[in-house]
């Protein structure tokens, strides 16, 4: 043993001078890392990370939004003396719906909203977080199973005075027809008792479908609806109000309003699913579906819009 070795007696050192041994009776497990429905948000909303989002958003995303899908947005009015904070809940055909949502909010919505996103797709990785956060203001939410942390953390935004954007469907579509609403929008609105603004979107599929990886240029539609206050103790009721409400969204743009309102006073709003038998969107396709399995197109989502005035 060496003079200085033997001086200091290094080998008798202990906590916290080393590092202390795992006791031998407790389980030793890996250390969690913080992704999925762990991942950490809360820095993405931040003043400085929101200046330089509403940049972004402003003057990169819009415009880029703008030229690929040229989107004609409806129903402005209709959410222009809505509170703060709000739920808007949508139907998803495409990764496009987000961005063209965001930048079709007004002002006072528009910079402080937050997406919930799937935790096991966008925040499965570190670096997808960050990304989706960043640009999105994008949070974790388990659409696979019941998450308390999900809950508390949408029910926290909300406190906090943000408005949120969710997809009741919980995924985008794979055929271009809409999925049955699931009940956890419509749950968060009765036990928050804020209010719910449905959204169609429309003519996204075909520009960005689930099957395609490069966009294609197209035309696309957005079009609000009226707030929709939380009432009942069902959140499955409640969802199906909700979904009641963007068929007739839908309804509104591929026919027009009066008739649209119409079948919604006779309880006849077509609905948006294909395998409701009720449905003119199942009706009209059927003669053609066939063919249309290996085309990837879907004539009730590309028909030619035009300018009305929805009030």
């Amino acid at each position: 043993m060496t003079p200085i070795k033997q001086y200091f007696n290094l080998g008798s050192l202990k906590f916290p001078f080393v590092k202390a041994k795992w006791p031998s009776l407790v389980e030793h497990r890996p250390p969690t890392l913080s992704i999925g429905a762990r991942f950490e948000t809360k820095w993405s909303r931040t003043i400085p990370v929101r200046a330089i989002r509403s940049i972004i958003t402003d003057y990169l995303t819009k415009p880029l939004v703008r030229l690929i899908a040229e989107p004609t947005i409806y129903g402005l009015d209709r959410i222009s003396e809505a509170p703060t904070p709000v739920i808007f809940a949508a139907n998803h055909a495409s990764h496009l719906d987000t961005p063209l949502l965001l930048t079709s909010l007004p002002q006072r919505y528009r910079h402080k909203t937050v997406v919930g996103a799937g935790a096991d797709y966008f925040f499965d990785k570190r670096y997808k977080g960050y990304i989706y956060s960043f640009f999105l203001a994008a949070i974790p939410l388990e659409r696979i199973r019941v998450s308390r942390r999900s809950n508390d953390l949408a029910r926290t935004i909300l406190t906090d005075g943000w408005s949120l954007i969710l997809f009741p469907e919980g995924g985008r579509t794979t055929d271009g027809f809409a999925h049955e609403f699931k009940g956890g929008v419509a749950q968060l609105a009765l036990k928050t008792k804020i209010p719910v603004i449905p959204v169609f979107v429309g003519g996204t599929y075909e520009i960005l479908g689930k099957h395609m990886s490069i966009p294609k240029k197209g035309k696309a539609v957005v079009n609000f609806g009226y707030p929709l206050q939380p009432v009942g103790d069902d959140p499955y009721a409640f969802a199906k109000v909700i979904e009641n409400e963007v068929a007739r969204l839908a309804d509104e743009v591929y026919s027009d309003y009066w008739s649209a309102a119409i079948n919604q006073g006779a309880n006849n709003t077509p609905s948006m699913r294909s395998d409701d038998a009720d449905s003119w969107i199942s009706d009209w396709n059927r003669p053609r579906y066939k063919d249309l399995k290996t085309s990837n197109e879907k004539p009730w989502l590309s028909l030619p819009l035009t300018k009305k005035n929805i009030q």
